[in-house]
């Protein structure tokens, strides 16, 4: 899963893609991030991480307010957003 700067978020939001935010020092989302690496395959859309410490000001904008949080993005608009750690299945539906 690659990570996102600011720069690059601006520009990969005019399609559709998943977004982890997550924080370095966070258990569930090093737990998430194992489990949507195992899983990313199978994933039409890419996902990508962005460290809400370091993109506070997006953070903010975007009202992230717990950490892991997915948000699924298309053609620049929020379509899905997930909280919390959750298992493979759960994931899925990102995709649809």
């Amino acid at each position: 899963m690659k990570t996102l700067t600011a720069l690059e978020f601006k520009e990969k939001i005019k399609g559709t893609l998943i977004v982890q935010f997550s924080a370095t020092w966070c258990g569930p989302c090093k737990s998430l991030t194992r489990t949507i690496e195992s899983i990313e395959a199978d994933f039409a859309n890419p996902i990508y991480r962005m460290d809400i410490d370091e993109h506070n000001e997006l953070s903010t904008a975007l009202r992230i307010r717990s950490v892991p949080t997915l948000i699924r993005f298309e053609q620049g608009e929020e379509s899905k957003r997930l909280l919390g750690n959750h298992p493979a299945e759960d994931l899925k539906e990102l995709t649809s």
